[in-house]
């Protein structure tokens, strides 16, 4: 007898597809229940594709990369009572692993078998580099890519969300140069008690900003518009193979420290690979900055649903008017993409403004402290 091995649906996000990012067994391979078969990746989150009984790995269906939904059936397996019928050389070794540490461990050619999960039980991203601080050799595995290689998983699902995005909404971006000498001497007086980052600040700042825009904290699916009371901001997170945008949820009540302390949280999680789906899903407002990369000014595409997002240029050295003077200063400029099918110019051009004097203005950090 055999049974199918089936994508179970996930209930966190309201993205209709993932992809195969791996395979971990092969065709005659024994297996136990529970073991992790491969990894699918939703909403660029990694859950596992685990079996659901012992047994032996008869097929498998889809390839790695292969876009699959909720039901898809991608292995079939022969209980354990069949496993005679297996063929020879089938393995029941198995090394309970988690998604971060088997991405590791494939990354620095360790066989994990090899490996002492410290727990006891499974082993985990750090257990690995535990191993490699040993001196254990490892072989790192080089990836080739051939000319004219199509898009697959993770690559694939991105670029079509982007082209979607374009494609699906009137886009337009609005671009402002803002002085950052408050934004500056602000996370110079937070540093003394907090560990905090100009995103933290900029987060911060948003929100007082959308608390007085609140018809911009809002998500646009089909032909219904929808504003939100509850702000959930989207923070775009550049990652190896991709983009990940982890959410702070209902940032609206949260205190400077606290946003400080679950982005950092967020943004670890999600580049391990350890964010839940719902973590990475349900935003109403992203904020991205490429100010890292000495980039001045860019133009963010939406996010979508949302119909607002905003990029952060690099903070500067520049000449600035002081008291009607050139003085040597800071300044940044923030772009503002929207959705002209739901926001009009003169409202996202007053958002951007208040965001402008916000960060401008020494006494809009006061409550942050």
């Amino acid at each position: 007898m055999t049974i199918q091995v089936v994508i179970q649906p996930w209930t966190e996000t309201n993205v209709e597809e993932g992809y195969i990012a791996n395979w971990f067994v092969r065709s005659g391979e024994s297996v136990r229940a529970g073991q992790a078969l491969g990894e699918l990746m939703v909403e660029k989150a990694t859950i596992e594709i685990n079996a659901p009984q012992d047994g032996v790995v008869q097929r498998v269906f889809i390839k790695r990369g292969d876009v699959v939904k909720p039901g898809a059936v991608v292995a079939e397996i022969a209980l354990a009572s069949e496993m005679a019928a297996a063929p020879p050389g089938a393995s029941a070794e198995f090394t309970p692993a988690s998604p971060a540490a088997r991405r590791l461990a494939r990354e620095r050619g360790v066989d994990l078998a090899q490996v002492t999960p410290a727990d006891g039980r499974r082993i985990t991203e750090e257990d690995v580099r535990s191993y490699l601080a040993t001196g254990a050799p490892a072989t790192p595995v080089v990836a080739t890519i051939a000319p004219g290689e199509p898009l697959t998983g993770r690559r694939k699902i991105i670029a079509e969300r982007m082209l979607r995005s374009i494609q699906q909404s009137a886009q337009l971006t609005l671009t402002t140069d803002v002085d950052a000498a408050a934004l500056v001497a602000a996370r110079a007086r937070c540093q003394a008690h907090m560990e905090v980052s100009y995103n933290d600040l900029l987060a911060w700042i948003i929100v007082r900003a959308l608390m007085q825009h609140p018809a911009l904290n809002a998500t646009l699916e089909g032909d219904r518009l929808h504003r939100h009371e509850a702000i959930h901001l989207g923070l775009a997170v550049a990652v190896e193979d991709g983009l990940l945008v982890p959410v702070l949820r209902d940032a609206g009540q949260l205190t400077l420290e606290q946003i400080a302390t679950q982005s950092r949280a967020l943004i670890e999680r999600a580049r391990s690979g350890a964010a839940a789906p719902g973590e990475l899903s349900g935003s109403t407002f992203s904020l991205t900055n490429l100010g890292a990369y000495e980039i001045d000014a860019f133009t963010p595409i939406l996010n979508p649903p949302e119909v607002c997002i905003l990029g952060v240029g690099r903070i500067r050295e520049a000449i600035v008017p002081r008291n009607g003077q050139p003085a040597l200063g800071h300044q940044m400029v923030l772009s503002l993409t929207f959705d002209h099918r739901a926001v009009d110019g003169a409202p996202a051009a007053a958002f951007l403004q208040t965001i402008k004097r916000l960060v401008e203005s020494p006494a809009a950090y006061e409550g942050a402290y």
